[in-house]
């Protein structure tokens, strides 16, 4: 079977940490890059914790490339603090690294790579959208030599830095803009409507304590910061993991149900970040310029992902799973 060839965009990040874990853990896919972008962290944060999970998978041998440190208007994006001072839950000193980004940036690397490998290559946006946008605005051709890119971003409906807007979109809403407008052969749109459906909960989270390995203690312990900030917030013991749907819609497209419309970025103003996603087909003639996600299987979901990076487990991940379906089925 041929490996899907990824590059990985993102600003790492608990649920970054979590997509870049399933991506390397998954047979199905050849991860040929992590690309950095300020974010959850200014850059020189989010690409240590790049480099520190690359380490903590033993895969040294994946280049790093640290890509922009503001938006593409030249705004450093305000922090979220839902993951810590460090973005990993306070948990980033506990890996240590002697890896180093690479001296090429990203920005230089996306249109290289996409331009020497033509309708081959996939992208996970899973942070803000600049390096990509970067890239369009460097070489008009990039968008359409890219066989697909999925977006961890947007929502139909309610977000999570406003009353509209999910962080990543808000982050650099023009970015964000400008990669629905720019021709991607596919743009899929992987938003908070489905990945708050996946939230860790209590009961996973402390399935991973009894594993006691090294992957499962690292993801115990970065989720402890998201899960007391949305009991303070919002009264519900889950911790986010909005960027690992990405990888896994990529690994078993039938974990999420995809429907075609025109998504378009509010830029500015009380709406800032927004995503308006033209469900009913008011606008632009009923031309679709993307996919987004409508529906997420969890049940689904949680069997890939744990079977795939705990695969030893296995046992012991089938009754938590059959215990979930009986849940669901009361």
């Amino acid at each position: 079977m041929e490996r899907l060839q990824l590059i990985i965009d993102c600003d790492p990040g608990v649920d970054d940490a979590l997509a870049i874990i399933l991506a390397l853990n998954h047979p199905a896919i050849d991860v040929l890059a992590i690309c950095s972008v300020a974010g959850n962290g200014h850059i020189e944060n989010t690409t240590q914790n790049g480099l520190k999970i690359l380490s903590l998978c033993g895969r040294e041998d994946i280049p790093l490339y640290q890509g922009a440190d503001a938006s593409v208007n030249g705004v450093r994006p305000d922090t979220v603090d839902a993951f810590g001072d460090d973005g990993l839950g306070g948990c980033a000193d506990a890996v240590k690294t002697d890896k180093e980004p690479e001296k090429e940036h990203a920005v230089d690397f996306l249109v290289r790579m996409v331009r020497e490998n033509p309708n081959k290559l996939t992208i996970a946006a899973i942070g803000p959208c600049t390096n990509i946008a970067s890239a369009v605005r460097k070489d008009p051709s990039f968008a359409g030599n890219v066989k697909q890119i999925v977006l961890m971003g947007g929502a139909k409906y309610t977000g999570n830095v406003s009353p509209v807007a999910e962080y990543n979109f808000w982050a650099d809403p023009i970015a964000a803009r400008e990669v629905f407008q720019s021709g991607f052969r596919k743009c899929v749109m992987i938003g908070l409507d489905v990945t708050n459906q996946i939230a860790l909960d209590a009961s996973c989270r402390e399935l991973l304590r009894i594993f006691n390995t090294k992957l499962s203690r690292f993801i115990y312990q970065i989720t402890e910061s998201g899960m007391d900030e949305n009991w303070e917030t919002r009264h519900k013991m889950v911790s986010p993991m909005h960027d690992i749907l990405t990888i896994a819609y990529l690994i078993d497209e039938n974990v999420v149900t995809l429907k075609e419309s025109n998504i378009d970025i509010i830029e500015h103003g009380i709406g800032r970040g927004q995503s308006i996603v033209d469900i009913d087909g008011h606008w632009h003639e009923g031309k679709c310029n993307a996919l987004y996600a409508a529906e997420v299987d969890v049940f689904k979901f949680y069997q890939l992902f744990l079977i795939t990076v705990f695969k030893e487990h296995e046992k012991e991940i089938t009754a938590y799973l059959k215990q979930i379906s009986e849940k669901k089925e009361r």
